[in-house]
């Protein structure tokens, strides 16, 4: 886990250099791996529903991506690591073009959204556009 963890950073902090912008949210902690997945899964998911997207959504052994969130320039990733015996999900928001306001509104809402799966309920949005 630490070296995939290490590759991560390295190429976060590679790629940071060439991002407009990151946003990165603590998700809280969930109980094992399959329940934080299909949490992403269904988060990603319910905002597409809600906000549309035509990208795709990627998935690992531990990662969710949604990309193309707003137009080709918000991509999205939850991630699942496994710390202390509890799965510490956390959220990455990243966007290539200028609009750090519409990166954080992204962030928020796909935020607000996990919470709402975790509280055990649909995921109640109201939509705004695309952006």
């Amino acid at each position: 886990m630490r070296f995939s963890f290490a590759i991560f950073v390295g190429l976060f902090w590679a790629s940071a250099a060439f991002a407009e912008g990151w946003t990165v949210t603590d998700l809280g902690s969930v109980d094992e791996r399959p329940e934080c997945m299909r949490l992403a899964e269904a988060t990603i998911e319910a905002y597409r529903a809600a906000y549309g997207g035509d990208g795709f959504t990627g998935r690992s052994e531990w990662t969710i991506g949604g990309y193309d969130l707003r137009e080709e320039v918000v991509d999205a990733l939850i991630i699942c690591p496994i710390e202390a015996g509890l799965v510490a999900p956390f959220l990455i928001v990243y966007n290539s073009d200028s609009d750090n306001e519409a990166r954080d509104t992204v962030a928020d809402r796909l935020a607000e959204i996990w919470d709402q799966q975790v509280a055990g309920g649909p995921a109640t949005t109201t939509p705004v556009g695309n952006k």
